[in-house]
């Protein structure tokens, strides 16, 4: 039985990777219309099979026309209500090493692609009578990284975020960053289970996070049970921020 986010229409970035695709599955579970992007074709496909509201995007991030697509996709379904900024790179190398190439392309895909669909689509939210966006970042935006460009551009949607919670929130339209931990994703299969275990180890759980569990605080975030919460932080890391 649909819940009555049935009628509500929801964009989530990075829509096929492990946080992402449990994402867009948890969403469509509790009756989200929902537009996924993602450049993994393949994956995509078998996303969208059997799943009639679901509606993806091949796309890279980078594309300038990714913003349109997702706009005339929007005006074809219920009222948008939500947007799930996922979608990350980890580029570059240490401070010394790091060439200006990897630096703007941390920032060009984590970065610039949420404010543009921040910008373009949080006028129909404010038509709609308000929303609910949500940054996904990392703990090293705050405790920093060997990457320095990805911290960086992490630690940018911080900024991101509460200037458009501070602009937007008379439209009603809350705007919220998420700090997920360590998380089981296509990534992490690649690790030996030493490394798992190394890394489970510095969590206060013993454990890693599952891609569902992260699922099921986006779509708090983006309910009404949220509906008070905006400009927040919300650390997810199991206190493994403390360990890094």
């Amino acid at each position: 039985m649909l819940t009555a986010s049935a009628d509500k229409t929801v964009v989530v970035t990075g829509a096929s990777g492990g946080m992402g695709h449990a994402a867009c599955d948890h969403l469509l579970r509790q009756g989200w219309h929902v537009i996924g992007v993602d450049h993994n074709l393949d994956r995509m496909q078998a996303q969208a099979r059997n799943q009639a509201n679901f509606h993806p995007i091949v796309m890279d991030l980078t594309d300038p026309f990714l913003t349109q697509r997702v706009l005339d996709t929007v005006q074809t379904l219920p009222p948008l209500k939500g947007l799930v900024n996922l979608a990350a790179i980890s580029h570059g190398d240490g401070i010394e090493q790091l060439d200006d190439e990897a630096w703007e392309h941390s920032f060009a895909v984590n970065v610039t692609p949420a404010m543009r669909l921040i910008r373009a689509l949080s006028p129909l939210m404010r038509e709609n009578g308000g929303g609910s966006i949500v940054n996904v970042s990392s703990p090293v935006a705050l405790v920093g990284a060997r990457k320095a460009s990805y911290s960086a551009s992490k630690s940018a949607l911080h900024g991101l975020t509460l200037s458009c919670a501070r602009s937007l929130g008379p439209a009603n339209i809350r705007v919220n960053l998420l700090l997920p931990g360590p998380t089981i994703t296509f990534m992490t299969n690649d690790w030996s289970a030493a490394r798992q275990e190394s890394i489970a180890e510095g969590s206060f759980l013993k454990r890693l996070c599952h891609p569902l569990e992260v699922a099921k605080v986006l779509a708090f975030l983006l309910s009404d049970d949220s509906s008070y919460m905006t400009g927040s932080t919300i650390d997810m890391t199991a206190g493994t921020m403390f360990g890094h």
